[in-house]
């Protein structure tokens, strides 16, 4: 086995080392060329000093990777191993550099890395090992865009693209006031947030919309559409102005503009714990659940 920093040229081997890994722990390949790309594109991530890849004469048989996370003073890392015999002992290699890593990145002692796994991964027995804890988990959703029947849009409500900078500042003021509070929710400001939504795949901003009644904005999503997965990024409805069918109209009008891009389904990571009962409404708007994933968190003193 090799150990050597990841290479944008290792994008198709990364794939099909993913997709093995879904269809052992869930059954069937859920990541996308997209999300790859998004993996090796991560903000802050430097691939020839912040990544390893694992490789034998298959190819490569695990990845590992840590960059800022979204939220402030945080680390994130990427774990994924093949399926087999050895997968575990290699998780825990790849965990050692994320350990000797995290002890040069962070921002002060005991300043937390965490990484998200399914919950059938080998790696699991090597994150406890670690001393790594579980600390949350996320259900994903999916919607078939192709038989989605959108429910009327309430009479008083209107959405509509962002047009200027000024829409997408009041875009972004609506999601913090709608996810203040939120588990793990850090607020950024405007600008920061901007240049992270604009280096993610498929960014665009006609699918930034908002949502006014009476003139007022009370609600907003982001969706995105790389060129295989169709993906909603953000979605927010003020406080007040919930339970009138805005989150539902917000995402019927970001699903019609994804499929007349030729997008065939949309997804969504939704926080299982959520206390706006999140799942409840993308439920309502035709979406549904198709797995977990636990997010894992460790501290290096």
């Amino acid at each position: 086995m090799i150990l050597r920093p990841a290479t944008n040229d290792d994008a198709h081997a990364l794939l099909a080392l993913y997709r093995a890994a879904d269809t052992a722990e869930v059954g069937r390949p859920e990541t996308s060329a997209a999300d790859i790309t998004d993996l090796l594109h991560a903000p802050g991530l430097t691939l020839g000093t912040r990544s390893l890849v694992s490789v034998d004469d298959t190819g490569i048989t695990g990845v590992v990777l840590c960059h800022p996370a979204p939220q402030p003073g945080q680390l994130r890392a990427q774990l994924r191993v093949a399926p087999g015999d050895t997968a575990t002992a290699l998780a825990r290699t790849l965990l050692d550099a994320v350990h000797h890593w995290t002890l040069t990145d962070r921002a002060a002692p005991n300043s937390p890395v965490t990484l998200f796994q399914l919950p059938r991964s080998p790696a699991i027995p090597a994150l406890r090992s670690a001393g790594w804890t579980k600390i949350h988990s996320y259900t994903r959703m999916i919607a078939d865009l192709i038989d989605h029947t959108a429910p009327p849009t309430p009479a008083d409500v209107r959405v509509r693209p962002a047009t200027s900078r000024a829409d997408m500042a009041t875009i972004h003021h609506v999601l913090e006031t709608a996810i203040a509070g939120h588990w793990n929710h850090h607020r950024r400001d405007f600008q920061d947030f901007l240049t992270d939504q604009q280096q993610r795949d498929g960014h665009d901003t006609s699918l930034w919309l908002l949502a006014e009644s009476a003139g007022n904005p009370v609600g907003a999503v982001i969706a995105r559409a790389p060129a295989d997965r169709a993906w909603i990024a953000w979605l927010g409805v003020l406080p007040e102005a919930r339970g009138r069918g805005i989150a539902t109209a917000l995402l019927s009008s970001a699903f019609a503009r994804l499929r007349d891009r030729g997008h065939t389904t949309a997804g969504v990571d939704v926080d299982t714990h959520n206390n706006t009962h999140a799942i409840a409404v993308y439920n309502h708007a035709g979406m549904r659940p198709i797995g977990t994933a636990d997010q894992w968190r460790a501290s290096h003193p």
